[in-house]
């Protein structure tokens, strides 16, 4: 008798309707019934698949799928059920998946599928075997994505016996196999799932210092680790609950760290998850125009604090950044900074000469530097302004260091665009970091003025004897400066939300720190824009540049006027335009009125 009729004949008529809707015609309204009868499938199938044999059975999964992504987690669940249960089972399906890493090993082609562009997975797996082996080709095993069939089969395993499915992922041949193997939709939900493999995971470094190539599962599970922090909690935050966001993430990156520094290698691990959390472009919320978010959590800032305040400064510090190419020299000068900034391992560290010593001594590109100056919480601006806001003075120490870094930036600027690295640029975006930061905390204030008149001083200079290049880094940085002046200056007069009025504003005091800057050019129209956009009123700008003797609706009529291909999206910022616009209105209204 057929399963439906004898489901019929029991009195269960739901249960039968809904069978044969799903293995006849599928058509018309579903059956209320079906989500049942599709889990009590995939678990049979997978009780079908442990006691079988997935050598027989090894299509049924792929089979259970096909059906409905979401009933592979039934079979997977079912099937490792039974391997937990019968240590017979689990050894013949062990030995199954020896069998698939050795074919991995021997003729990778026949186990995966890769994009079109690459030639084979052997002619990949031959290219790692001789060159790659480090931690960042490991890390970055994702570049070069590959489909692993068998990866369904190492999940079941994973969860019948983490320890062996940890080890014996080690033994694939690439690091994009390992990949595929922790990437199931579970374990990317699962932190808790993920710290459990991570102490089982083998060493990354062998007897004699060097990577381990079985050690490619520890890496990955941390980058998995890594991403499901940074992830954690993504929707909007709310400012009310500003304070228990970053308590609820620092708790979960103690969780993690915790788990990392128990393991042998842990220190070498957490030094190059530092440099790569520096690499990473910080998740940034939608905005809304209407209900613009005042604060966001800064993930990366917080767990490159947590790191380093584990770590010990490395002791041959300058030969360890010279080893990376220069391009990436950046990152770990910066990790080695916020190390000697944050650690809580090494006491009477001076910060300042630190700092200074790896202008001076190490020499490192900044790449995407004009990226970095607006980009809300980038970690190559904040993390050093966060170390430098600890330096005692940070006024003092920074003008000392631009004038000891004179020959260096000389050198830059007869190099032009061929210049390794330019240290002024560099010293440009810390500063920045460093007046976000001290502008941010109220008990700083004065420190907050100091440094933003030691910067304005360093970015006169630089806009007179640096090279000049389309899309200036010093146009923007100047900019980017006027837009904390009236937070560090007006702090009595501009309210939370409001801009500050005319009536109780001097606007002379405004005028003398304008004056180098005054001229009907983009570099004094980025000023007054990141002014108004700071909470200045027009008029406050207006009574500023007049109390120099010029006209600033003026000097914008005339820069429109002369400026060519202004409506250009392709050279001018459409937003920047738009704004400079709405000033220009509002001072025309202004005179029109006689509100002068």
């Amino acid at each position: 008798m057929h399963l439906v009729d004898r489901l019929s004949t029991a009195g269960f008529d739901g249960l039968s309707l809904a069978l044969d809707w799903k293995t006849k015609s599928a058509e018309g309204k579903e059956p209320d019934e079906v989500a049942l009868i599709e889990h009590a499938l995939a678990a049979a199938s997978g009780r079908a698949y442990a006691a079988h044999g997935p050598d027989k059975l090894d299509w049924i999964g792929q089979f259970v799928a096909s059906f409905n992504g979401l009933l592979w987690e039934d079979f997977a669940a079912a099937a490792a059920t039974v391997f937990r249960e019968n240590s017979d089972l689990l050894e013949r399906f062990v030995g199954f998946l020896d069998g698939i890493i050795e074919r991995a090993n021997d003729a990778p082609d026949t186990l995966t599928e890769i994009l079109p562009q690459y030639v084979s997975m052997a002619s990949i797996v031959e290219e790692f075997a001789q060159t790659g082996r480090s931690f960042q080709d490991v890390w970055e095993a994702d570049l070069r994505p590959v489909l692993f069939r068998s990866s369904g089969a190492f999940e079941i395993l994973r969860r019948a016996d983490a320890g062996r499915f940890v080890t014996m992922i080690d033994q694939l041949p690439h690091p994009a196999l390992v990949k595929q193997c922790l990437s199931s939709k579970a374990l990317q939900e699962s932190p808790q799932d993920v710290l459990v493999l991570l102490p089982l995971a083998n060493s990354t470094i062998d007897i004699e210092g060097r990577w381990n190539h079985c050690g490619m599962a520890a890496i990955l599970l941390l980058k998995l680790a890594s991403e499901q922090l940074l992830s954690l909690c993504t929707g909007e935050d709310d400012a009310g609950d500003l304070n228990k966001d970053i308590a609820h993430f620092s708790d979960a990156v103690g969780e993690v760290l915790d788990v990392l520094f128990a393991r042998p290698d842990g220190v070498e691990l957490a030094w190059c998850w530092l440099e790569n959390l520096l690499r990473q472009i910080p998740r940034v919320p939608h905005m809304d125009r209407n209900n613009p978010r005042e604060m966001i959590v800064d993930r990366i800032g917080i767990l490159v604090h947590a790191l380093g305040n584990r770590l010990n400064p490395r002791r041959a510090q300058d030969t360890w950044i010279m080893e990376a190419a220069p391009a990436m020299r950046q990152y770990r000068v910066v990790s080695a900074l916020s190390v000697a900034a944050f650690t809580s391992m090494a006491s009477n560290l001076d910060l300042g000469a630190v700092a200074k010593d790896l202008l001076m001594n190490t020499d490192f590109e900044l790449t995407r530097a004009n990226e970095f100056i607006h980009l809300p919480g980038a970690p190559l601006r904040m993390i050093p302004g966060y170390a430098l806001a600890r330096i005692p003075d940070t006024a003092s120490w920074f003008t000392s260091t631009w004038s000891a870094l004179r020959f260096r930036r000389e050198r830059a600027w007869r190099a032009g665009r061929n210049a390794r690295g330019n240290p002024a640029e560099i010293m440009g975006l810390w500063g920045l970091g460093a007046i976000e930061v001290l502008t941010s905390t109220p008990e700083r204030h004065d420190d907050a003025s100091r440094m933003w008149h030691a910067l304005d001083l360093a970015f006169r200079e630089a806009r007179l004897v640096e090279p000049k290049h389309p899309h200036d880094f010093w146009i923007q940085v100047v900019a980017r400066i006027f837009r904390w002046w009236p937070q560090i200056f007006t702090t009595d007069l501009l309210p939370a939300g409001g801009s500050v009025e005319a009536a109780s504003f001097d606007p002379t005091v405004l005028g003398r720190v304008l004056i180098p800057y005054v001229e009907i050019s983009g570099d004094f129209m980025a000023v007054i824009v990141s002014l108004r956009q700071a909470g200045l009123t027009a008029s406050i700008l207006d009574d500023a540049i007049r109390s120099m003797g010029q006209d600033l609706l003026n000097m914008i009529h005339r820069f429109m006027e002369v400026t060519h291909r202004l409506s250009d999206r392709r050279v001018w910022n459409p937003v920047w335009v738009e704004a400079l616009r709405r000033v220009e209105a509002e001072l025309t209204g202004r005179r029109k009125y006689g509100t002068s």
